[in-house]
């Protein structure tokens, strides 16, 4: 039994490809239930972000779990085995600490990623797709990254997608003051884009939604006005930048519905995955459509500034993840160890248990047969850690004596009453 992740991200393959390889976290059951009904994974983890797409499983072997996420999306296998990569054991946990800590992620120190991955993680138990193996390593995981941030200054003066995204508008645009902003949106990536542009607007940005009731209440915490996305097409015909981080599957803003419109410039930032804008768009004049992998001049100058600190924590994952692989062997000695027990346990009760009902058969008094049993199961039970008592009893080594007390939990007061 072997851990592995198997996983694309923004190091490996471009927005284009990440977002044909996305598990939405509303359908992740429905993927783990066809991937541990089909035998391939015993213990399992599915985590997708903009950036990334991993599955984290136990498995006996890579051949069924590889072929299951390869079959996950339309893409030619020649488009997307290139992107992908496996870590096995090790690797693989010590992937998964650096995906928490946010040392993978397109920002170093990012906050958002560990409350994505806890969130897969609950979704995931609740899809009955994690025992006790995963339990026990994602707690750690958890653990483990909130000590990172502690530990190091990975975290310090933290920046996100988001605050890219705005720094870039800045970058393409110039002042943003007098700018008419929309924002399509109402999740955690678009209250942090609200915050940001805050201090860099005079005008309240324009908040469009599937849910109005979702958007109201973030125009209520952080300003704005709102609008549904029947009114999308209204709302993009006055923007002057338009920010997109939704959720959903399909593009949402077409071609058509900026062609009649674009009687001036219009700045396109979409950070959505799948993406927000359909890539048409940029055909049309007076538009301008960037998407999450144009950041990328941004975030490396973060990840510079961060790298002192990365490697720090890069070290302390080295140590956890050979940590939690030693662990993990420990436990497994002992589950062969009372696997092996167990088994030697009920061979002698089948054995004795065959010559009882023989004699049953033979017309024994069943009472007999019984107490037969019973020494005779009894004796046989004992044999074996008798003779090697008294053997370490003859060669003076007492501490196995003292470990024998403890694993049949003999109190001191009973030894005395013998």
């Amino acid at each position: 039994m072997s851990i592995f992740t198997i996983g694309i991200n923004h190091k490996t393959a471009p927005v284009m490809v990440r977002e044909q390889v996305y598990f939405a976290l509303d359908k992740l059951s429905l993927y783990l239930q066809d991937l541990l009904n089909h035998g391939y994974a015993q213990e399992a983890v599915l985590l997708s972000t903009c950036n990334r797409s991993e599955l984290y499983c136990l498995a006996d072997d890579l051949d069924g779990v590889y072929e299951w996420f390869c079959t996950q999306t339309s893409l030619p296998r020649h488009e997307l085995e290139p992107a992908i990569y496996v870590y096995r054991d090790e690797e693989a946990v010590a992937q998964m600490m650096k995906v928490a800590c946010s040392l993978d992620s397109m920002i170093i120190g990012e906050p958002q990623i560990l409350g994505q991955m806890k969130e897969a993680f609950s979704e995931s138990c609740a899809a009955g797709a994690v025992a006790s193996v995963f339990h026990r390593l994602f707690q750690q995981i958890f653990t483990f990254a909130k000590e990172i941030r502690t530990s190091t200054a990975i975290g310090a003066c933290p920046v996100s997608v988001a605050s890219a995204a705005v720094h870039f508008a800045k970058q393409q645009m110039g002042e943003l003051a007098q700018a008419n902003v929309v924002i399509l949106g109402a999740g955690e990536t678009a209250a942090l884009l609200i915050r940001y542009l805050k201090a860099h607007l005079t005008k309240p940005p324009v908040l469009v939604n599937r849910s109005i009731e979702k958007a109201m209440e973030l125009a209520e915490e952080l300003g704005g006005s709102v609008y549904g996305l029947d009114k999308l097409s209204a709302a993009l015909a006055r923007a002057d930048i338009v920010f997109s981080a939704t959720g959903s599957a399909v593009p949402l803003i077409k071609k058509d519905m900026l062609q009649a419109h674009r009687d001036k410039p219009v700045t396109l930032i979409d950070i959505a995955v799948p993406r927000d804008i359909e890539p048409a768009v940029a055909e049309l004049a007076n538009v301008k459509l960037f998407c999450i992998d144009d950041l990328k001049s941004i975030i490396e100058k973060n990840r510079q500034g961060r790298e002192h600190a990365a490697e720090k924590a890069r070290e302390m994952i080295r140590q956890k993840s050979s940590a939690f692989m030693a662990e993990m062997a420990s436990l497994d000695k002992v589950t062969h160890t009372i696997r092996a027990y167990r088994g030697q346990i009920e061979e002698i009760c089948r054995m004795e248990l065959k010559k009882a009902k023989q004699q049953l058969q033979q017309g024994a008094d069943p009472a007999e047969v019984l107490e037969a049993f019973a020494y005779a199961f009894t004796q046989k039970l004992l044999h074996t850690p008798s003779v090697q008592l008294r053997q370490a009893g003859a060669e003076g080594r007492f501490e196995l004596l003292t470990l024998a007390k403890q694993l049949f939990a003999i109190p001191d007061a009973e030894l005395e009453r013998i």
